[in-house]
């Protein structure tokens, strides 16, 4: 009969919530790493001559091999930051072409620069290292 509630006893206090575990918070957006402009001047200025795209199933950032073949791009975070930031945008769906991916012929549509990352390139081409 111990483990019986009193009908006219008071409430027993809720417990304290418990804290939820340390876990990392996912991150909102990439920025721009400023410390190396150099980097994101060699992504914007092979974005103006056409040698990035996106590949169409899966929005991954491709290089341009050549006419008929693409890989994967090693500056796929600098890229993804600019289209984050409206400085890179995709081309018309009528400029898609396709290429080999591998062995596997995929759609590809590539990146153009917008108003705002013409003005960055020629901002960020400009600076000069101090020594």
């Amino acid at each position: 009969m111990s483990d019986q509630i009193d009908l006219f006893a008071p409430t027993p206090d809720p417990a304290p919530p418990t804290a939820p575990p340390d876990v990392p918070r996912p991150r909102r957006g990439r920025k721009l790493r400023p410390q190396r402009p150099e980097l994101v001047a060699e992504v914007l200025d092979l974005i103006h001559h056409g040698g990035l795209g996106m590949l169409d199933a899966s929005d991954r950032v491709v290089a341009f091999e050549d006419d008929t073949r693409v890989r994967l791009s090693t500056d796929e975070d600098i890229t993804l930051s600019l289209l984050e930031q409206r400085y890179v945008e995709r081309r018309p769906p009528r400029d898609t072409v396709t290429c080999l991916h591998g062995a596997v012929r995929k759609p590809v549509t590539p990146l153009r620069l917008t108003k705002s990352g013409h003005k960055l390139l020629a901002r960020w081409t400009a600076l000069r290292p101090l020594a």
